[in-house]
This record gives structure tokens, C-alpha cells and sequence, in this order.
């Protein structure tokens, strides 16, 4: 009797622990839906993806070395699930692509990286416009000097 009694407490602690990691899941989706709804729906296709090849596979090796060859449902089923394989890797291929793209805030840092590097050194200080003038006067008297 205890070692069921004992059996159930661990089966429900480990129904509450998955029942958690869910809702983490789901509020995980749903702040990523709102900041970044094209990556994070490339994020589930990928982990989608991913799971449905590998049950397919499981099928097809079932199908294949489990299942009477002679059946009329055997061709169906094998190449469908081979067909789900491939549509897998191509839909895994696309959703890689998207999420290895830059997003748009780093094409912008590397537009603006581009546009100061014009082999000459910018430093940048949160100053007041009375010391920043002082300072180009100052930097441009110097170059004046040269």
C-alpha cells in the first residue's frame, strides 16, 4: 500500500511540475508573439517541424519492419511518411533561414556601422552642447595647426 501511496505522490508532483514548465511555455509564446511575432512563429514551425520528422520516421521504420508488405495500406503509409520527412526538413530549412536572418534593429546598427566607418575614429558622450562645441573648436584648431 505505501509504495502506490508513494508512487502517486511522485506522479502528481511530476503532473504539477509539467503542468508549470506548460504555462511557462505559453507565456514564453505569448510575450514572444507580441516582441517578435515572425521569429517566434518561425520557432514553433522549427520545434514543429522537427517533432513531426521524428515520428515519421518512427512510423516509417515501424511500417517498414513491423507491417505486412502485401497490405494495400502499406505504400501509403510508408511514403507518406516519408513525404512528411522531407516536407519537415524543407519547412526546418526555411525556419532556420528566418532565424538566422538580423533582425531589423541589427541591419540598422550595421547601416549606421557602415556609415561611420569612415577610417575615422567618432567618440560619443552624453555632453552638453556648450562642451561639445568647445570640444570641436578645440579638436578643429588643432587639425588647423597641422
Amino acid at each position: 500500500m505505501f509504495g502506490l501511496y508513494m508512487l502517486a505522490i511522485y506522479l502528481g508532483v511530476a503532473v504539477i511540475a509539467a503542468g508549470f514548465v506548460a504555462l511557462l511555455v505559453v507565456v514564453a509564446l505569448a510575450v514572444g508573439l507580441v516582441t517578435h511575432p515572425i521569429r517566434t512563429l518561425a520557432l514553433v514551425f522549427h520545434k514543429l517541424a522537427a517533432l513531426a520528422a521524428g515520428l515519421a520516421l518512427i512510423l516509417a521504420l515501424i511500417v517498414w519492419f513491423w507491417y505486412d508488405h502485401s497490405k494495400p495500406d502499406f505504400v501509403p503509409c510508408f511514403w507518406g511518411s516519408i513525404g512528411v520527412i522531407v516536407a519537415s526538413i524543407l519547412i526546418r530549412a526555411f525556419a532556420e533561414w528566418i532565424l538566422e536572418r538580423p533582425t531589423r534593429a541589427e541591419r540598422r546598427a550595421m547601416k549606421r556601422a557602415a556609415a561611420q566607418g569612415t577610417g575615422r575614429v567618432t567618440m560619443r558622450m552624453p555632453v552638453s552642447e556648450e562642451v561639445a562645441a568647445a570640444f570641436e573648436s578645440t579638436r578643429d584648431g588643432w587639425r588647423a595647426s597641422l
